[in-house]
């Protein structure tokens, strides 16, 4: 598959949620303390290494350090993973040349074009050290191997439109019969989040087509996922995070500075299968219903961070999704610096 996810039949999409099947935890935080992290990657089969491909970013709180790294892992299964490539924070900077404060939000794939790596990184480049970070970006790096050397292509989605003037980051991105199409969380001067749509025809040079409605509302929402082909057009299955104005400071989440930048403490994720109608920016709902933990590794209030990513097993007939959980046995209060998340895998059978 690579960069090409295989197809699926819309038929089949109201019943995945039903079908799911907790397999186990796939990676575990870099410590158990608060603030520690793991997760906010995607998950490929690559048919030229014969193998799964997972990315995931590492956090801690301690002494500051917040997103440090880009880790890109590799298994024959999709649940044994063993490290392949890591690129830390200081590379990153020192490749894109710019200062970066934390990475978020990865996205690996390889170009169908070319056989090349293109992997996205949300990219902390506010001008001050900021707990949560207020303004995000998107980067591009791009490399013949998972392990190097990889080249800097710059900011590909800016914040550079007033919808997206704070935040342009946290994309799901994937190649549809040659194009590119990447729905990312786009933040306004008001702290307002809505998805955006971008598409590319090379992967790197980026066309912003505007915030999407979802069934012709203007939403506050997050979404993540996989973007596959259908034989209805593109659709986008994965998760959606509701979000409130976000100025507004919640009795429930401990802030860990005067900026107000909560986490995880907000009303639990749905899973979603939504229609993308690129020539109308709409998302068109087949499948949305609230998400039910199956596993003891996710807290029953608020289970799921909201990052996801799903493919299609080559050796099953059914959907690998991969989410970042908070567990409820190491969290004790949400926020930044108080979560403890892991990432967990669940089959789905088509």
């Amino acid at each position: 598959m690579g960069s090409m996810q295989e197809g699926l039949d819309c038929d089949v999409l109201d019943r995945l949620y039903d079908r799911r099947e907790f397999l186990g935890i796939v990676l575990d935080p870099p410590d158990f303390r608060p603030g520690s992290w793991i997760g906010a990657g995607k998950a490929i089969y690559d048919q030229a290494r014969g193998e799964f491909i997972l990315t995931a970013r590492p956090r801690r709180a301690e002494n500051r350090v917040r997103g440090y790294a880009a880790n890109i892992y590799g298994s024959k299964t999709g649940m044994e993973y063993r490290p392949v490539a890591t690129l830390s924070k200081a590379d990153v900077s020192r490749i894109a040349g710019m200062e970066i404060h934390s990475i978020e939000g990865t996205q690996l794939l390889r170009n169908p074009d070319d056989a090349r790596w293109h992997l996205f990184l949300s990219v902390d480049t506010g001008g001050e050290f900021v707990w949560g970070g207020v303004e995000w970006e998107t980067l591009l790096l791009t490399g013949d191997s998972l392990t190097g050397p990889w080249n800097s292509h710059g900011i590909v989605i800016p914040n550079d439109r007033e919808f997206d003037s704070s935040q342009s980051r946290d994309a799901t991105v994937d190649v549809i019969d040659g194009t590119w199409y990447c729905i990312y969380k786009a933040k306004n001067s008001s702290r307002e989040e809505r998805p955006a749509l971008a598409t590319s025809e090379d992967g790197v040079d980026f066309e912003k087509r505007g915030t999407m409605t979802i069934d012709g509302e203007d939403r506050l929402a997050f979404l993540s996922g996989t973007i596959f082909p259908s034989n209805n057009g593109p659709v986008l299955v994965g998760l959606e995070t509701k979000l409130s104005d976000s100025r507004k400071r919640s009795p429930d989440v401990v802030y860990a500075d005067d900026h107000g930048i909560g986490h995880g403490g907000g009303p639990p994720s749905n899973f979603v299968a939504y229609r993308l109608r690129a020539d109308r920016l709409d998302l068109q709902t087949v499948v949305r219903v609230p998400w039910t933990p199956l596993s003891p590794y996710e807290r029953p209030d608020h289970p799921l961070l909201g990052y996801s990513s799903l493919l299609i097993d080559p050796h099953e007939d059914r959907l690998l999704m991969y989410v970042e959980s908070i567990d409820p046995q190491y969290t004790k209060a949400m926020g930044l610096n108080e979560t403890v998340e892991r990432v967990l895998a669940y089959g789905i059978a088509l």
